[in-house]
C-alpha cells in the first residue's frame, strides 16, 4: 500500500517542482533541513550515551524545539497541498458539486482558526519575549523563538489555504474559458 503522500495525484501535491516559484519550496526546504540536523543530533547523542557514557545536555531539548518548527512548518506545507484532515465522505453524500461548497466553507473556517491562533500565539509570544525567559539547557536561545515556530506555521498555514483556494478559482475561471 504507498502512502498518503505518494498516492496523491501529481498536480495536488509535488514535493520538488523545479517551474514552482521560491515561495512554494520554504517549508519542504525547512522540514529537510531541521530533520536532517535532527536526526543528526539524536544520533550523535545516542553514540556518546553508549559508547563513552556521556550526554549532551542540549540535545533533547534542541530535539524538540527541532519537531516543533518542523512541526509548524508541516502545518503550512498541509495548508498548501489540501492534505490536512478533510471528511472526504462529503462527496458521497453530498454529491460533487455540494460538496465544492462544503469544502469552501470548511476552508473558510480554517482560515478564521488560522487567523485566530497567529493572533493568541502571538500574544503569548510577546508575553514571553517580554520576560526574557532561555531555554534551561540552552541559555543563548530565547524561548519566545518557540513561540515564533507557531506564529509563522499558523500565518502560512492561513496563507497557504487562501493561496490555493485562489489557485483553484482561477484555475476554474480558465476551464470555463
Amino acid at each position: 500500500m504507498l502512502s498518503p503522500l505518494l498516492s496523491q495525484k501529481k498536480e495536488n501535491f509535488m514535493l520538488i517542482d523545479k517551474k514552482a516559484p521560491w515561495y512554494d519550496k520554504i517549508e519542504i526546504a525547512m522540514i529537510i533541513v531541521l530533520f536532517s540536523i535532527l536526526t543528526v543530533i539524536l544520533f550523535v547523542n545516542v553514540v556518546t550515551r553508549f559508547c563513552f557514557h556521556y550526554t549532551a545536555t542540549w540535545s533533547e531539548q534542541a530535539a524538540r524545539y527541532l519537531f516543533v518548527w518542523m512541526t509548524f512548518a508541516g502545518v503550512s506545507l498541509a495548508g498548501k497541498t489540501s492534505s490536512h484532515l478533510q471528511v472526504t465522505v462529503a462527496n458521497m453524500v453530498f454529491g460533487e458539486e455540494r460538496a465544492k461548497t462544503v469544502f469552501l466553507i470548511g476552508d473558510i473556517i480554517v482560515v478564521l482558526f488560522g487567523c485566530l491562533l497567529t493572533y493568541k500565539i502571538f500574544g503569548v509570544m510577546m508575553r514571553v519575549m517580554s520576560t526574557g525567559q532561555v531555554f534551561p539547557a540552552m541559555t543563548w536561545l530565547p524561548s519566545w523563538t518557540l513561540y515564533l515556530a507557531g506564529v509563522l506555521g499558523m500565518a502560512g498555514f492561513t496563507l497557504r489555504v487562501i493561496q490555493r483556494r485562489c489557485r483553484t478559482a482561477a484555475a476554474a475561471k480558465h476551464k470555463e474559458a
